[in-house]
């Protein structure tokens, strides 16, 4: 059996495990609701589906006692584990609770930490492994940290764990190793793109057109256009580059203005290859375009071609993650109570 067959099968094994659960807890809260308390049957289940992410029988346990919002596990609400795991989806139901919400994220654990605190902790493995890059990476715990400190209270931001750390001090000793991969990241990135730009420069800037080009004025046209567009793009692009790797990598530059930098230098990198292309097939069309031979040399260059069209298509994956991350930050909320 293969892995992705063997892995659907485990979680569809998983998914009929929890709704027996569920229907165990029901039953055991019908036959002895007064002794809930001592038996706590739902509410074991219900932190073992918030430490999982399994919102949608979080929200089903919740429907059935709304009270189980109270409950803790070693001085944890189910929002400080959501907040822990980083599980969005159950962090938002905080939006629906209004006021109650308030009251459960404002309890202090034993060490003195508060929710502000877990959010400042290392995110899970599985995680960082979801998002391609260290920069990327550490980008989405910059804005977790921040979703989470839009939720708390003023006194929170500034308050000291057992062991005198802030939330922000706390946020920077556990992410300091991921900081240094996201800036080693970036440097290799944007050094291996500023060599592309810079040999599409050096190949566009003299600008000579081929003799055939002097009958057809369009192709003419076209190729001082594309000429221009590939030798402008792959300037701009150069410069993005050159201020990531003149950056401070501070926490806050790669919130921003790493990804956007990056994004204009890739996205810039990409059209000056496509002007290239234009330009070299323009050129290559006047020289050949009456050759007896021409489709054979067309398939020959298409070949050739498909070089740098694949290292578009390698790019692309990273531009597309760079977009999603940076203006497409958090998935739409849409009601669960």
């Amino acid at each position: 059996m293969s892995i992705p067959a063997l892995k659907f099968k485990q979680e569809n094994s998983k998914q009929s495990q929890a709704n027996e659960l569920f229907e165990k807890c029901l039953q055991a809260y019908g036959d002895d609701v007064e002794n809930l308390n001592e038996t706590s049957v739902i509410s074991h289940v219900l932190f073992d589906a918030v430490e999982v992410g399994n919102t949608e029988f979080l929200v089903k346990l919740i429907r059935f006692d709304f009270d189980l919002l109270w409950k803790t596990r070693n001085s944890k609400s189910i929002f400080h584990i959501a907040v822990e795991k980083r599980h969005e989806s159950i962090f938002n139901i905080l939006n629906e609770i209004g006021s109650i919400g308030d009251l459960i994220i404002d309890r202090i654990e034993e060490d003195g930490s508060n929710i502000l605190h877990l959010a400042a902790g290392l995110a899970p493995q599985e995680k960082l492994n979801a998002i391609s890059g260290a920069a990327l990476q550490m980008q989405r715990e910059i804005l977790w940290f921040k979703e989470v400190e839009k939720v708390v209270s003023p006194a929170f931001k500034e308050m000291k764990n057992n062991n005198g750390d802030t939330p922000y001090v706390l946020f920077a000793k556990n992410h300091e190793a991921l900081r240094k991969e996201g800036e080693k990241w970036m440097r290799n990135t944007a050094e291996y793109s500023m060599v592309v730009a810079i040999l599409i420069g050096l190949i566009m800037f003299p600008g000579e057109k081929a003799d055939g080009l002097k009958d057809s004025p369009n192709l003419v046209r076209v190729f001082s256009v594309s000429s221009a567009i590939a030798l402008f793009c792959s300037s701009t692009s150069l410069v993005m580059f050159l201020s990531i790797l003149t950056s401070r990598y501070s926490y806050n530059d790669f919130l921003v203005w790493l990804p956007v930098r990056l994004m204009i230098g890739v996205a810039s990198l990409f059209i000056s290859i496509a002007a290239m292309m234009v330009a070299f097939s323009a050129s290559f069309w006047s020289d050949n375009h009456n050759h007896q031979e021409l489709p054979l040399i067309l398939v020959v260059i298409g070949l050739f071609a498909s070089v740098p069209i694949l290292c578009v298509l390698l790019k692309y994956r990273l531009f597309v993650d760079i977009v999603r991350s940076t203006f497409f930050r958090f998935q739409n909320h849409r009601r669960l109570l």
